[in-house]
């Protein structure tokens, strides 16, 4: 399991707002939005969706995991709109769905998944971290 930096761990507490990518069978991509929480403890992502009721709601993320579970979540921001300087993580793993627990990110959440790490690569956190660190 790969570990998160310093630098990452502060990234990660400060948002709850992620992209989820996910592939079909057939091996066309999915993406999604989803929020999220780092579990310190376990070292893992823990992931729910709101649960939508009528037409919009849609079940192709929980399909698509249930078939090939590998995943890749992106959360990522431009803090400075003028001088555009991306930042963000890029989390790839293995994701584990359990049947319940997605209450502890919020009220209407579906049941809540994890995301076991095995690839971690940030950018543009380390550079802002030292830039501020300067004054």
């Amino acid at each position: 399991m790969t570990r998160f930096s310093d630098q990452g761990v502060t990234y990660l507490r400060e948002r709850n707002l992620g992209r989820l990518a996910t592939a079909a069978t057939s091996g066309k991509p999915h993406v999604a939005p989803i929020r999220f929480h780092r579990d310190p403890e376990q070292e893992v992502i823990r992931i729910g969706r709101r649960i939508l009721e009528g037409p919009a709601r849609s079940a192709s993320t929980l399909r698509h995991l249930k078939a090939k579970p590998q995943t890749a979540l992106v959360v990522d921001d431009t803090p400075d709109a003028q001088t555009w300087q991306p930042r963000g993580i890029l989390i790839k793993g293995t994701t584990v769905l359990h049947t319940e627990g997605g209450e502890a990110l919020g009220p209407g959440f579906s049941p809540n998944w994890v995301v076991v790490p095995d690839f971690v690569t940030p950018w543009g956190i380390e550079a802002l971290a030292i830039r501020s660190a300067e004054g």
